[in-house]
């Protein structure tokens, strides 16, 4: 096995830092329970669709983007939700929040979901229509680390057909925005190692990462406490879970169901505590295959971010790398294209270091994050010879906008 050099830690996108293993017992579910109490949901209400609330994007000269884009930006006026329009160019600040956007999502209707103060607020595609769907309780900035498990708010995930948020607040829990009903699927479990339990309430923090494309499962991340995780899927008509390891190891680091929601797609570029390479997922079983093993085999193949094409091949951003070439924790990598039979062919001459990709709808190209570490120049990398565009926008979290309005 090639070495790779330690990460000193590697945030889960749930709640921070966690442990690499812990018993399957704290996995086991709970029975579902109302998260509050109904007097103090909102009333039931029929949310606008985006078609009736949208105003139309501005007008552009140029389309080099394939649709809209949203981003969290901490340029011009704080971490906020910026939209970049097809030119490339044109930017508009959705959220004004004065201490900031925690995290959001966008709905499939165009609708954007986020947390700011504590709160889970929808918008509407340019920001507008702002309403608080869940109130959460203040934290004190100087809140100590139990605190923050059980209070914080955090990853908003849309359903499918835009219906229902999940979220994480003291577990992982789901909105539904027909009914007002807010219902905890698993909370967090509690510490039972009289080690820890002095230290930390809680030993297993979960939270949403996607829901599966028929809206029937919840793909979950279970952060252990103080470091490490796994992934865990939740069939939502029975809140099973299923806890999905590869080789024993957390699959970290991204993770994308397939269109037909047959497999999830688990690659990490990223030498260090996780292994590299691809893996397919089984939901049904959680066994996992390794269709590049970025690790074991040399020549050594980091990939980022795999992509579905119609015929059945992928995209994906896929490094090469020897095992007498110098120590990097990223390597650079290659827009190409994955067949079926598991040959790969870049589509590309240049290579770019990638933080995170977000993938065109028509695979036509990638926005991507040039860096591992911090927030960068957004670029457009097209799929084919065509020059590397950078963007007139600084940012994470990319999301495309639904266009509904053009």
């Amino acid at each position: 096995m090639r070495y790779r050099r330690g990460l000193a830690c590697l945030l889960l996108g749930l709640v921070g830092c966690s442990s690499a293993t812990t018993p399957t017992s704290q996995l086991q579910p709970t029975t579902n329970v109302i998260a509050v109490e109904p007097t103090s949901l909102p009333a039931a209400t029929i949310i606008p669709t985006v078609a009736a609330t949208m105003a139309p994007s501005p007008e552009v000269m140029s389309e080099l983007l394939p649709q809209p884009l949203y981003a969290i930006s901490s340029q011009p006026n704080g971490v906020q939700i910026m939209r970049l329009e097809t030119d490339g160019n044109t930017l508009t600040s959705i959220t004004n929040e004065p201490n900031g956007v925690f995290d959001y999502h966008v709905s499939t209707l165009g609708q954007i979901a986020y947390i700011a103060d504590n709160d889970l607020i929808l918008v509407d595609g340019l920001g507008q229509n702002r309403q608080i769907l869940v109130d959460g309780p203040t934290i004190n900035p100087q809140a100590d680390t139990n605190i923050m498990h059980r209070d914080q708010l955090n990853t908003p995930r849309w359903s499918p057909d835009g219906s229902s948020i999940a979220f994480s607040w003291g577990g992982l829990q789901i909105y539904n925005l027909i009914t007002g009903e807010q219902t905890m699927l698993q909370p967090h479990t509690s510490s039972s190692d009289s080690a820890l339990a002095d230290i930390y309430d809680y030993s297993v923090l979960y939270g949403p990462n996607s829901w599966s494309p028929d809206g029937t499962t919840i793909l979950a991340n279970a952060g252990f406490v103080p470091e490490g995780g796994n992934l865990v899927l939740f069939d939502l008509a029975t809140s099973e879970p299923l806890t999905i390891t590869i080789d024993g190891n957390y699959p970290c680091c991204h993770a994308a169901w397939e269109p037909d929601g047959s497999a999830i797609n688990v690659t990490n570029e990223a030498f260090g505590m996780f292994p590299t390479g691809w893996w397919h997922i089984n939901p049904s079983t959680g066994e996992s295959k390794a269709l590049i093993d970025g690790d074991n085999v040399e020549p050594f193949q980091p990939v980022s971010s795999v992509f579905m094409q119609p015929d059945g091949s992928h995209l994906a951003f896929v490094g090469t790398v020897n095992s007498s070439d110098p120590m990097q924790i990223s390597a650079p990598l290659t827009l190409s294209q994955v067949g079926l039979d598991g040959t790969i062919r870049a589509l590309r001459q240049d290579s770019q270091t990638v933080g995170s990709v977000l993938w065109s709808p028509d695979g036509s190209g990638a926005v991507i994050v040039p860096s591992m570490m911090a927030e960068t120049q957004l670029q457009w990398v097209p799929s084919n010879a065509s020059p590397v565009a950078n963007l007139a926008l600084s940012g994470a979290n990319m999301q495309w906008a639904t266009t509904l309005d053009q």
